[in-house]
């Protein structure tokens, strides 16, 4: 006979595990989404003469993360690829680090992929875009006959 909790806090649903009966509680008193943009923790810096985009990425490699230029929109991606192989050793328990993606985009003007730079050491990504005098349009007379 399979025993099962139910649980007021989380919708009246029923439970036939501990584990799944406490992941539903943290996740809606914590907040769940792991994938989302919130979780990609940005910091922006203007300095004198360029923008930072300081992002932590704990946990990835380089081959993780992907930096994008398309029509004026920085793009950064890192995803975490999982070896699904169920037939190799450990036999897993319980298994909560599995594949997981986040993506967070910006809006950049005036810059092209050449200008842009960045790096990634100790798990924080660095993006540095130089900043650029918008270019004005060149006014030209024209003579009336």
């Amino acid at each position: 006979m399979i025993r099962t909790r139910r649980n007021p806090n989380c919708n009246g649903r029923y439970y036939n595990d501990a584990f799944d009966f406490m992941d539903d509680m943290l996740g809606n008193f914590w907040g769940t989404g792991l994938e989302s943009t919130s979780n990609m923790r940005t910091d922006v810096i203007e300095e004198a003469d360029d923008y930072k985009l300081i992002t932590d990425l704990p946990g990835f490699t380089k081959s993780d993360i992907g930096i994008s230029l398309k029509e004026d929109i920085l793009t950064i991606t890192a995803s975490h690829k999982d070896a699904d192989n169920k037939d190799a050793e450990p036999k897993y328990i319980r298994r909560e680090r599995v594949q997981s993606s986040y993506e967070r985009s910006f809006r950049v003007e005036n810059v092209t992929a050449e200008d842009i730079s960045a790096s990634y050491e100790n798990g924080v990504l660095t993006v540095t875009i130089p900043k650029k005098q918008p270019v004005e349009p060149e006014t030209k007379k024209i003579a009336i006959s």
